[in-house]
């Protein structure tokens, strides 16, 4: 799947020139009946994706985690309470099963943070993690338990305005670009042919090493991709990984196509459909009501050590007063960017701590910028969902389906422009990116006049030091799978350990979900032992 809608476009059309190559279909008729395949098929793609989802709705988000009684096992401790953690947590108190959590911030939440009573017309923002796919099941699951509607924002007037592409000066329409990407989509479709059929991990490279040590710059180089494309094409991962190309290794890219495809049939993968009604943050801040006084916060783990008997010690600071936690079971649900600082006296594979250690994360960073009128819409017929090569690189709006006549614009942005957008006030960068997006919007920055802003520089944001876990070169085939590897009764949680939903809300859930299933069935196997 994809977090931004560049990627998915560069998705469709390696699939569309592979159908063409493999059919000889002239590309431009294949270019036609992918748009009205596509327009007759996203209804059939939302029903189909939301009867998957439909049945975690109705189970519940920790259904799959089977109740079990706690019969003097001890409570498990949980360090992290973002996403993962607090999931984890609950779903591991609805198991029966004790649990205490201890968050370094004075807040829950982690990278899902809201923002409220800021902008015009009482618009909500987010600092964070935004938007939610129709195939994100898990999440949309929980939020169901905890009775917290969804806005469908398919159904607000901008879904039938198309993306704007800015590259060179110019707009270029999709027809131009999956025409010019073709011949690239043929380049990516022999590499991706060679790639196995199941996971890469650090346990499977399955003879993907030499791909994986190149970066998508040197990719690209090698196949003389130049231009305006290959300027969209980086900003695409850029933003969509968070590092720059050359810092990216090229499997980010290859993987990006199922090398078996054979129809037209990555339509919308990423529909990016929901938002929370009132804010993401109303799902952490659910939990941790239910979780009540489970939870510590301003507890910052310094230390964490093994004792002879296999039990864990925690050592805790909160402000200038240290204290320890004994634990048989731990969930470490924290970035690695943070764990890194965390004296760990573990026995633990050298992979483990290597990922540990040197696990790449991205560097974007997110400006939200508010305007007295929605000009995209009103004078432009616009979503304001852009991609350009200018410095803003990405924006979408963030007041659809909200109140009022203002708006937010939100910029996106990764790789060296997401640490520069961190330089100044916020002001002089939503001004400056404001000015920018004239180019593609005349007379936007006018309506910028005594309206607010909001920057979140997740790059230096100390508890999180990055945006989202990224695979450098080398790092799919000598890391990949192991961040979500238990050592012992030492668990880790986040979305640096989902597989397929890496970096997304969703990967937070599916991981802290994951986790409790495992620690539940240990537990049970522990309790029948006691029992015999």
């Amino acid at each position: 799947m994809a977090r931004t809608h560049l990627v998915s476009l560069l998705r469709r059309s390696a699939a569309i020139a592979r159908v063409a190559q493999s059919t000889g279909e002239p590309l431009a008729e294949a270019v036609m009946r992918d748009r009205e395949l596509r327009l007759g098929s996203s209804r059939r793609l939302f029903l189909q994706q939301s009867a998957t989802a439909a049945s975690a709705l109705l189970l519940g988000a920790c259904a799959r985690v089977p109740m079990q009684a706690d019969k003097g096992g001890g409570d498990v401790v949980v360090v992290g309470a973002g996403i993962a953690g607090l999931t984890c947590a609950w779903c591991l108190r609805q198991a029966g099963i004790g649990v205490r959590l201890y968050e370094a911030q004075q807040r829950i939440g982690g990278r899902m943070l809201s923002l409220r009573h800021h902008f015009a017309d009482d618009q909500v923002c987010e600092l964070g993690g935004e938007l939610i796919d129709t195939g994100h099941a898990r999440i949309r699951a929980l939020a169901a338990e905890l009775g917290i509607e969804l806005d469908d924002l398919a159904q607000d007037p901008t879904h039938a305005f198309g993306d704007v592409w800015f590259c060179e000066g110019r707009r270029h329409d999709e027809a131009e670009i999956l025409r010019a990407f073709a011949p690239l989509a043929q380049a990516i479709a022999r590499d991706a042919d060679t790639l196995p059929e199941d996971q890469i991990t650090h346990a499977a490279p399955g003879g993907c090493e030499a791909l994986d040590r190149e970066s998508i710059s040197q990719w690209l180089d090698r196949q003389g991709a130049s231009g305006w494309l290959r300027k969209l094409i980086e900003v695409a991962y850029t933003t969509e990984m968070g590092l720059e190309c050359d810092e990216q290794s090229a499997l980010n890219l290859l993987t990006f196509i199922d090398p078996g495809t054979e129809a037209f049939r990555i339509f919308g993968e990423s529909d990016e459909r929901f938002h929370v009604r009132g804010g993401n943050d109303r799902i952490v801040t659910a939990l941790g009501d239910k979780l009540g006084d489970a939870i510590e916060t301003g507890a910052v783990l310094e230390s964490i050590a093994q004792s002879a008997n296999g039990s864990y010690r925690l050592g805790f600071r909160r402000d200038a007063a240290a204290f320890e936690v004994k634990a048989s079971r731990v969930v470490l649900a924290l970035p690695f960017t943070t764990l890194r600082r965390v004296r760990m006296d573990v026995e633990m594979p050298a992979v483990k701590r290597r990922a540990i250690n040197e696990l790449g994360y991205g560097t974007n960073a997110k400006l939200m910028i508010g305007f007295n009128e929605r000009i995209w819409r009103t004078r432009h017929a616009s979503s304001a969902s852009s991609f350009s090569d200018l410095p803003l690189q990405t924006t979408w709006e963030t007041s659809r389906m909200q109140a009022g006549s203002a708006g937010i614009l939100t910029n996106f942005v990764g790789g060296k422009h997401g640490v520069e957008i961190g330089e100044g006030s916020a002001k002089m960068q939503a001004d400056k990116a404001a000015r920018e997006l004239d180019a593609i919007f005349p007379g936007l920055s006018a309506a910028r006049e005594g309206m607010q802003q909001a920057r979140m520089h997740w790059p230096t944001h100390p508890w999180t030091l990055g945006s989202y876990a990224c695979y450098r070169p080398g790092q799919w085939t000598s890391l990949r799978g192991a961040p979500g590897e238990a050592v012992g009764n030492l668990h880790f949680a986040g979305e640096h350990c989902a597989l397929d939903n890496q970096g997304f809300m969703e990967g937070g859930v599916e991981s802290g979900e994951w986790v409790a299933e495992a620690i539940v069935g240990k537990h049970a196997a522990v309790s029948a032992t006691r029992q015999r």
